[in-house]
C-alpha cells in the first residue's frame, strides 16, 4: 500500500513538473533558447580569456599619472556571453575595491588608468580640500601639448563654480564665475567630456549642472554668449596660454564627446527622458533649456519645437525614458565593416546599465542594438573589437565582440525551426 502511494506521489510530481517546463516553453520559448545556445557557444567557440592583443595606448603622456590606480587586464576570464543579431560579445570582469565614481580614465595597453572624482592626493594638491560637495569633484583629465589638466567642481563660501588647473604647475588657468542661485547647484550635471582636436587644441563639454526647471538662471546660462555654463569650449594652448572659445551652445550636461570620421559627436544627459546624442559644428545652438524631448522633473511638459522660439539644432536621436547616457565613442571594426557604408555609434550608460550600438546615415538613425549588463558604465574604451569599460563601484569589464561561426548559427537555426513548428502546431488549434 505505501509502495503503491508512493509511486503515485512521484507521478504527480513528474507529471505537475512536466505541464510547468510546457507552459513556460510556450509562453517564453526564447528563455530556453538563450540557456542553450550560451551553453552551445561555451562549448563550441568561447575562449576562456579576454583577448587584449588589440589594446593600444591612447595617450603617450603619462606624466600627470602619478596619482590615481592601475588595473592589469590580461588573463581575464570569460565569465558571459551576449548574443547580438549577427555577434557575439564574450566578456568578463575584473574586480577592484578602489574604483568608484571615476572622474578620468585612459587605456595603457593591456592596463587601464583610472582616478576617481574624490581622489583625496589630488583634491589635496589643488587646494580643494573640504570644498568638494558629494556632487562635486574631479570630472576629467585631459592634456595640452605635453601638459596635463584637470576639470574639477566644488563649493566655497556658498559659491558653486569649477576651474581648469594646470596639473604640473597646480595654477587655473580657466575659472568659471559662480553659478547663479548656487544653493540650487547639482555638480553631477557639470559636464566634462572632451575631444582631442590636436596636441595644442581640445573641446571641454560644461553643462548647466541644476535639477530645476527649464526657467532657473542656471539653466538660462546655457543661452547666454557671456556665459561659459551650457556650452561646448575650445581650449587652445598659445604660448603657455590657454586661449578659450564658445564652440557650441545650448548643452544641458554633455558627458562624452568623441569623433567619427569628419564629425563630431556629443551625448548629453536630459532631464525626466531626453538624453541626446548630437552631431556638434562649431557656432550651432542645442537648443537647452528651449527644447527637450523630455519633461521637467515635476512631469510639466517643456517645448517640443526646434524652430520656435528660435531655430535650434534636433538631435540624432533623442532616449525617451532617459538611459542615463555616460560617454560616447566609435563601434568595434567588425561591427563597422558588417554595416559599412553606414555610420556607427557605441553610446554607454548609467542608468540604462547598457551599451548600445547606433547605426545612422545622412543624420538620419537606422536601428540601435543594445548590449545589456547589469551595472552602470561610466566610461568605455574601443580598441579594435576589444570593449573595456568601467563601471560605477564593480570593477572593470572587458570583452571581444566577434561573428557568430556556422557552428553557432546551425544552433540557431535549429531552435528557431522548432520554435516555428510548435507556434504553428498551437494556431492549428
Amino acid at each position: 500500500m505505501i509502495k503503491k502511494i508512493f509511486k503515485y506521489i512521484l507521478y504527480i510530481l513528474a507529471l505537475m513538473t512536466f505541464t510547468s517546463l510546457m507552459v513556460k516553453w510556450q509562453f517564453s520559448p526564447y528563455v530556453f533558447f538563450i540557456k542553450d545556445f550560451k551553453k552551445n557557444i561555451s562549448r563550441i567557440d568561447h575562449s576562456s580569456i579576454v583577448h587584449t592583443e588589440e589594446l593600444t595606448p591612447e595617450t603617450k603622456n603619462f606624466k600627470h599619472h602619478d596619482f590615481g590606480s592601475l588595473i592589469d587586464l590580461k588573463n581575464t576570464q570569460i565569465s558571459e556571453s551576449i548574443q547580438l543579431n549577427n555577434f557575439k560579445f564574450d566578456w568578463g570582469r575584473i574586480d577592484s575595491k578602489n574604483l568608484q565614481r571615476v572622474a578620468a580614465a585612459e587605456l595603457r595597453g593591456e592596463y587601464i588608468w583610472y582616478i576617481n572624482q574624490d581622489n583625496e592626493e589630488l583634491i589635496r594638491r589643488l587646494g580643494l580640500e573640504g570644498k568638494i560637495t558629494s556632487n562635486g569633484g574631479i570630472k576629467s583629465i585631459f592634456s595640452l601639448s605635453n601638459k596635463s589638466y584637470a576639470y574639477v567642481t566644488y563649493v566655497e563660501n556658498d559659491c558653486a563654480t569649477a576651474r581648469v588647473v594646470d596639473l604640473t604647475s597646480m595654477k587655473e588657468v580657466l575659472q568659471l564665475p559662480c553659478l547663479p542661485h548656487s544653493k540650487n547647484a547639482d555638480l553631477n550635471g557639470a559636464g566634462g567630456g572632451w575631444l582631442k582636436l590636436s596636441d595644442n587644441t581640445i573641446l571641454l563639454a560644461i553643462g548647466t549642472p541644476t535639477s530645476a526647471n527649464t526657467t532657473h538662471e542656471i539653466n538660462q546660462t546655457a543661452q547666454s554668449d557671456q556665459s561659459l555654463w551650457g556650452k561646448i569650449l575650445k581650449l587652445n594652448l598659445v604660448n603657455e596660454r590657454v586661449i578659450v572659445e564658445i564652440f557650441s551652445k545650448g548643452h544641458r550636461n554633455p558627458q562624452g564627446l568623441t569623433q567619427i570620421d569628419k564629425n563630431i559627436l556629443a551625448v548629453e544627459q536630459g532631464p525626466m527622458g531626453g538624453d541626446e546624442i548630437n552631431i556638434i559644428r562649431k557656432g550651432l545652438n542645442y537648443g537647452w533649456p528651449l527644447q527637450s524631448l523630455g519633461s521637467e522633473y515635476d512631469l510639466e511638459p517643456i517645448n517640443k519645437s526646434y524652430s520656435k522660439p528660435i531655430v535650434t539644432e534636433p538631435p540624432l536621436l533623442s532616449f525617451v525614458p532617459s538611459i542615463a547616457a555616460s560617454d560616447i565613442n566609435k563601434c568595434p571594426q567588425i561591427y563597422i565593416d558588417f554595416y559599412a557604408p553606414n555610420d556607427c555609434v557605441a553610446v554607454s550608460s548609467l542608468r540604462g546599465k547598457s551599451i548600445d550600438f547606433i547605426v545612422y546615415k545622412n543624420n538620419k538613425v537606422l536601428f540601435s542594438e543594445k548590449m545589456q549588463f547589469k551595472t552602470r558604465i561610466r566610461k568605455f574604451f574601443v580598441s579594435g573589437n576589444t570593449i573595456v569599460a568601467v563601471t560605477d563601484f564593480k570593477g572593470v569589464m572587458i570583452g571581444n565582440l566577434k561573428n557568430y561561426n556556422k557552428d553557432n548559427l546551425s544552433v540557431f537555426y535549429k531552435h528557431v525551426k522548432a520554435k516555428n513548428i510548435r507556434n504553428e502546431a498551437i494556431a492549428e488549434k
